[in-house]
């Protein structure tokens, strides 16, 4: 099976013009990573992360984390709902009950 390379993954291209300052902090972000991991960072790896970061990020992207998160506690707040109205059902019948054996 042939191993697939970054050149097989990347294949949509895009031009994205960066301030200078923006530049710079690529490049001490690059620095800091190749000093920690001792190998070379590409600056295009770092601004796919910075790319990947920012989608997973947003709540309006189907998939993303912040999606998926929003999701989740929707189904917990709902979840959460039915066990009150199923407790006090339950409290409710316990009442029922134990006044009908009382009289």
């Amino acid at each position: 099976m042939k191993r697939r390379t970054k050149a097989d993954l990347y294949t949509e291209r895009q031009t994205v013009s960066l301030t200078p300052e923006q530049m710079r902090r690529l490049k001490e972000l690059r620095s800091v990573r190749a000093r920690k991991d001792g190998r070379l960072i590409h600056l295009t790896d770092l601004i796919r992360d910075a790319v990947n970061y920012y989608l997973a990020a947003q709540e309006d992207l189907p998939g993303s984390r912040r999606a998926i998160a929003k999701g989740v506690e929707a189904k917990v707040e709902a979840l959460d709902k039915k066990i009150e109205t199923l407790s006090a059902t339950l409290n409710g019948f316990i009442d029922l009950v134990t006044r009908r054996r009382g009289q």
